[in-house]
């Protein structure tokens, strides 16, 4: 690796840890103060970084809010798309969060945040509704990759289940988020509990050929 690799690896980790720092001062801010009664500024503050470094990573605050559930979807459709390509949609869906619900990093770390912006959106309708805006393109890009794994192709069907898996998906994890017992296992088993409904009805066919 040469120096120049290994200076714009640094960069590259110091930016993702500016952003995990204002997202993490954003949600402790929200939490104490209420989503209406903070500001970009005190968040940027809080981080002891400029205004203008806030808005090199997000639009606003509803932004630094919502970036964890576009995280979330960025780790989904990568996940989906390493499963093996005989798979139908749902069971590479309920694979997925099977893994994603099992591994030590998001039980850890992951999980709690939802959690954390499950209650903020639950709190706040103007930012439920904004995230609700952005399901739109959401499921438009999860379509895009079930059908990618299905002889139905992009169709009617494909978009019907990616928006009745996001459906059952955001149930689970609201119920989850207000369970007094809210805890990764909790987690796990109602969002396969969700998927298993889903895998009973809507699921398309499997590719017929894949290699």
């Amino acid at each position: 690796m040469t120096s120049g690799e290994t200076s714009k690896g640094l960069r590259e980790r110091k930016k993702a840890g500016t952003r995990r720092a204002l997202i993490e001062a954003a949600l402790s801010l929200f939490e104490r103060q209420g989503f209406d009664g903070t500001t970009v500024q005190q968040i940027a503050d809080e981080v002891q970084v400029a205004r203008r470094t806030f808005n090199r990573y997000f639009t606003s605050k509803e932004d630094v809010v919502l970036a964890h559930e576009d995280q979330v979807m960025e780790d989904l459709i990568t996940a989906i798309d390493g499963r093996p390509r005989g798979e139908s949609p749902v069971t590479a869906l309920r694979a997925v969060f099977r893994t994603l619900l099992a591994d030590p990093h998001w039980r850890r770390h992951e999980l709690p945040r939802m959690q954390r912006v499950q209650l903020l959106l639950a709190d706040n309708p103007a930012l439920m509704g904004e995230n609700m805006r952005r399901f739109a393109v959401r499921e438009e890009l999860l379509a895009h990759h079930l059908a990618e794994r299905s002889s139905a192709g992009h169709s009617f069907h494909a978009r019907l289940l990616a928006s009745t898996a996001f459906a059952a998906l955001r149930i689970a994890f609201q119920e989850w988020a207000g369970s007094p017992d809210a805890d990764p296992d909790s987690c796990a088993r109602l969002v396969d509990e969700a998927l298993r409904r889903l895998d009973l009805g809507l699921d398309l066919p499997p590719l017929m050929e894949w290699a």
